[in-house]
């Protein structure tokens, strides 16, 4: 978003950008309007930029509004009706604000069970793949792109369509991208948005006309947790997104949360009998489908045995020789 700013668009374009926003969007969209569009977006870059801005507008009567305002008097705009504005800035409301829109389209659910990944090629061209005991609705209509993350981790690579935002709501908020490539894990009401490319903003799925706004750049990732604290950093990425290809990597973490993230991947779980084990740190590169490697990995490296049962993998202290 930065890189954009930095350019200084003028408020004409910006309200040229936003008359097309609101045009795009109305009940009285033709093909011919799209044709118009993809032809002003072609003139000059700072065009496409300005629409990327105000489509990621997160203020949005603001965006919407006084950009028309300023240009009330250009001609382009005396081609557009004004019931065309009306019903585009409403549906561009309802979109931003996560609201009726996406209860009255159908979708269609994705799911993976425990151990399972799965790739799913979407019909715009993005593809997002589920990580273990994920669930996703995804539902298209002609002006955005909606998916719920109800539960699990995925990651997005959205193709780029400026006339219709890509959305990931994960409870009580909701991810805009246009075209880049993140990961959102959501489990017990905590959400972790990580930016591996392009641009993303994260906000509140709200009523509010200027919801509080958090824009991630590539390498960033922001965390909301179950206190409602948020957190902001920039962790190694080959780590975050080692689970794509069936790996997790540990970097001095302690025993007991290498084996919740490891036992994510199985329904034999991995159980740690002594609490002064689950205190010992822990680094490197284990296959999330083969709990039981790891736990003899564990044993190695760790002052620890391990028991196996038909149920689970039972890592103990070990005896003193």
């Amino acid at each position: 978003m930065s890189n954009i700013q930095s350019r200084r668009i003028s408020p004409a374009v910006k309200a040229e950008a936003a008359v097309w926003f609101a045009r795009l969007r109305s009940e009285e969209r033709r093909r011919e309007d799209e044709v118009s569009f993809r032809a002003w977006l072609s003139e000059d870059v700072r065009h496409r930029e300005a629409f990327e801005l105000v489509t990621m507008a997160w203020d949005t009567a603001g965006e919407l509004v006084v950009p028309i305002r300023l240009y009330r008097h250009s001609q382009r705009l005396q081609l557009m009706s004004r019931r065309a504005l009306t019903l585009g800035g409403a549906v561009a409301l309802a979109s931003f604000a996560g609201v009726g829109l996406w209860r009255i389209v159908a979708a269609d659910a994705y799911a993976t069970g425990v151990g399972e990944q799965r790739r799913i090629a979407l019909d715009d061209g993005s593809y997002v793949i589920l990580d273990t005991n994920t669930r996703i609705r995804v539902a298209f209509t002609k002006t955005r792109r909606d998916i719920e993350l109800i539960e699990g981790r995925a990651y997005f690579e959205v193709a780029t369509d400026p006339l219709r935002p890509f959305l990931v709501r994960a409870g009580d908020r909701q991810v805009i991208a246009i075209g880049t490539a993140f990961d959102v894990a959501f489990e017990e009401s905590r959400l972790a948005v990580v930016l591996v490319e392009g641009r993303v903003a994260v906000q509140p799925i709200t009523l509010s006309p200027q919801p509080v706004t958090r824009v991630l750049s590539p390498g960033e990732r922001i965390v909301f947790d179950r206190a409602r604290e948020i957190i902001k950093d920039q962790p190694d990425l080959a780590q975050v997104t080692a689970w794509q290809s069936g790996r997790v990597v540990f970097d001095d973490q302690t025993l007991a949360e290498a084996v919740t993230e490891m036992n994510r991947y199985s329904r034999r779980p991995i159980v740690i009998a002594d609490e002064q084990l689950a205190a010992f740190r822990i680094s490197g590169v284990y296959s999330t489908g083969d709990p039981e490697s790891f736990a003899r990995s564990v044993s190695i490296l760790l002052p620890a045995q391990v028991e196996l049962t038909p149920m689970q993998i039972v890592l103990r202290a070990a005896e003193e020789s």
